[in-house]
């Protein structure tokens, strides 16, 4: 027997403890928790090193496809904006016909469209696979669903760090591992190796989970909706990427940006009114979801500026004043450290989640992440002070990282942890490409007679990413300190 909770505390009346058909069993899951949490850190390398490993290439994939500077950025362009558009819709889907299949299908495409990648002979096929790879956007959101459905609770804290920790030291493993790849392999391996992991990734997953679980309570997706946020999330990161090649005066520009809050009010007037809603407006309005969503954003804008700014830094010649006009080798090693941070960090976040929740961890990693920034904005006169930032940047943003999938897929109803995950990631993502538009604007702006960022350009982004995420500590304290769960029982049936 278990009690059921109910939103706003107490509990309802004792059932017998009975897992839902597509869940796993409590002694299934005690002996197949290592297993299954394997398969899950699998599925995230692939994603994160498919996303991290192409970004120091797209100079040469410039030169192989005879394009633009602007036309190789299509490249992470069509990647981010599928990405985003599409992850809300599969985590929607998920929570409807079942996580392990919406899982393998995500799988399925990240690795077809890494293959399609790797034999492209032009710029329209390669950013038409990764538009295809960015269907693996629901991975991450998609792996802290399924922890939630088929591992103990006393695993999850543990199992939620594993994964963001994969997710962290992989992006960071791609990142260094582009240029060495390149100089002893064909560039068309950056997606050939990926393909081959999603392919790979897949097996446990099959093999491991049990079948899904579609829902009788009438439940669809809302197609007007999705298109609906499809678009505006289209329109809105479309201009945050193109500002920083016309500005945001420019009509390439301005147009997308205005049509965003209209087509926006629209979306919310389809949500509020549609019977059953691709994303559930109460539920993004619960305190923890509220509050953790913001703070992603906010995180997002932090985490992803470190990625852009301290290579830049790096890089840039020391005659300009700042800078060590190290190599394309000597700047990935020197991030690193980002990786090393989320690794140690990994023990302290499981104790602060045991004894106070992933609320703390998220406290204590963005205030981390901030003091960092503020570090590396008084100190850069050596890389030794520049890895001793990024070492506490990667702490810092490894325990917050954790911590915001784990509060959202804790705070809602299971039959709502994909979509709402989703919608979380989709924050993350915002708040990276602001983040990524905020720091090359002041970077501009600031620049010295040389064209190059001056130092005191440097020092302001930093400060400026900095208040990001102490901004996103202000939004962690706002969250309940005791999660209620709203238990929604709905009527459920197997699937093959």
């Amino acid at each position: 027997m278990t009690d059921v909770p109910v939103l706003g505390g107490g509990t309802a009346a004792q059932v017998p403890a009975v897992p839902p058909p597509g869940r796993t069993p409590p002694r299934e899951r005690q002996t197949r928790a290592p297993a299954v949490l394997a398969g899950l850190c699998l599925a995230t390398s692939a994603y994160s090193v498919l996303q991290s490993l192409v970004v120091p290439a797209l100079g040469v994939f410039q030169h192989e496809l005879g394009t633009t500077p602007s036309g190789a950025g299509w490249i992470l362009t069509a990647f981010l904006l599928s990405a985003s558009v599409s992850t809300p819709l599969l985590g929607r889907l998920a929570d409807l016909h079942g996580k392990r299949r919406v899982m393998l299908g995500a799988l399925a495409a990240m690795s077809a469209g890494a293959t399609i990648s790797a034999l492209a002979d032009g710029l329209g096929t390669m950013v038409a696979g990764r538009a295809v790879q960015g269907l693996g956007g629901a991975v991450f959101p998609l792996c802290f669903a399924l922890i939630r459905d088929h591992l103990p609770p006393e695993r999850r804290p543990r199992a939620f760090v594993a994964v963001s920790t994969v997710m962290s030291v992989g992006g960071a493993a791609g990142t260094v591992a582009a240029g060495p790849l390149l100089t002893v392999a064909s560039s068309r391996w950056l997606f050939g190796i990926p393909a081959l992991v999603s392919a790979l990734a897949a097996i446990p997953v099959a093999v491991l989970l049990p079948p899904g679980t579609r829902r009788r309570d009438g439940g669809r997706v809302d197609w007007p909706g999705a298109v609906l946020l499809a678009t505006w999330l289209g329109l809105l990161l479309l201009a945050i990427s193109l500002s920083g090649t016309y500005g945001w005066t420019a009509p390439q520009v301005a147009i997308p940006g205005l049509a965003v809050p209209a087509v926006a009010a629209l979306w919310l007037v389809v949500q509020h009114r549609a019977r059953h809603p691709l994303v559930d407006l109460r539920t993004l309005a619960l305190p923890t979801v509220r509050a953790t969503n913001a703070a992603t954003l906010l995180l997002g804008v932090g985490m992803f500026g470190s990625w852009m700014l301290v290579p830049l830094l790096v890089a840039q010649p020391a005659s300009s004043g700042i800078g060590f006009g190290a190599s394309p080798t000597v700047v990935g090693l020197v991030m690193l450290p980002t990786a090393l941070g989320t690794l140690l960090v990994m023990p302290v976040q499981s104790l602060l989640v045991r004894r106070h929740g992933p609320r703390a961890a998220l406290a204590a990693g963005t205030a981390t992440a901030g003091s960092a920034y503020l570090l590396l904005a008084v100190l850069h006169g050596t890389l030794a002070q520049v890895c001793v930032a990024v070492l506490l940047m990667g702490a810092g943003v490894g325990l917050a990282f954790a911590a915001v999938g784990a509060l959202v897929v804790e705070a809602v109803p299971r039959e709502q942890t994909g979509v709402s995950a989703a919608v979380n990631t989709v924050m993350r993502t915002v708040g990276g490409s602001l983040g990524a538009t905020v720091g090359g604007t002041v970077l501009t702006w600031s620049a010295s007679s040389s064209g190059l960022p001056s130092p005191r350009s440097y020092s302001i982004a930093m400060v400026v990413f900095a208040a990001s995420l102490f901004g996103a500590l202000l939004c962690a304290v706002r969250i309940p300190r005791r999660v209620a769960v709203a238990a929604v029982t709905v009527p459920q049936a197997s699937l093959p």
